[in-house]
């Protein structure tokens, strides 16, 4: 591996991962004044975040392979920052989680779902936080599958490139 595609298959990746981290400890978090104004705030958040992975998954599906890897790993931690900023902003309503009180929580919490780990230690507790934390299970549901759908053309593209060559090395030789 040359020291630029290094640069661009790993080093990359995490830079990025740590901006967007950085922006999202950076934010103000918004203190929702009633349920009905935080449902419209997570909603429009929502609807941004999903047309931008529509898009992002157009481009990354005419990608090259490091790209569509690096592509993928981006989404899936905006995802977590976008439902833990909206988590520690519904946090602030009173009833809504159980142990959510800074960013850090709200990350962890997300991490955890993702990860269908659920410690249990920081959970929903009221009916807004459910129907939130709903959506993104299944929002991750889509994602994660979306993901293991593209990782899975990849490996099948590398494996018939193998083969090809392979059967091509193989013809070459036996002439």
């Amino acid at each position: 591996m040359t020291r630029s595609s290094l640069l661009r298959t790993v080093v990359m990746p995490v830079l990025l991962v740590a901006a967007a981290t950085a922006v999202y400890y950076a934010v103000p978090v918004p203190r929702p004044d009633r349920e009905s104004s935080w449902a419209l705030m997570f909603g429009c958040g929502l609807a941004v975040l999903a047309t931008l992975i529509v898009i992002a998954i157009r481009r990354l599906l005419r990608a090259g392979e490091d790209a569509k890897i690096r592509g993928l790993v981006l989404l899936l931690w905006l995802t977590v920052l976008f439902f833990s900023w909206a988590d520690a902003s519904v946090a602030m309503l009173p009833g809504q989680f159980v142990e959510l009180h800074t960013k850090t929580d709200a990350l962890y919490f997300n991490v955890t779902t993702l990860a269908t780990v659920g410690f249990g230690d920081v959970h929903a507790a009221g009916q807004l936080a459910r129907v939130a934390v709903t959506f993104q299970i299944v929002f991750n549901l889509v994602l994660l599958g979306a993901a293991v759908s593209m990782i899975t053309g990849l490996m099948r593209e590398r494996a018939r490139g193998r083969i090809g060559a392979a059967r091509r090395r193989d013809a070459g030789g036996s002439g």
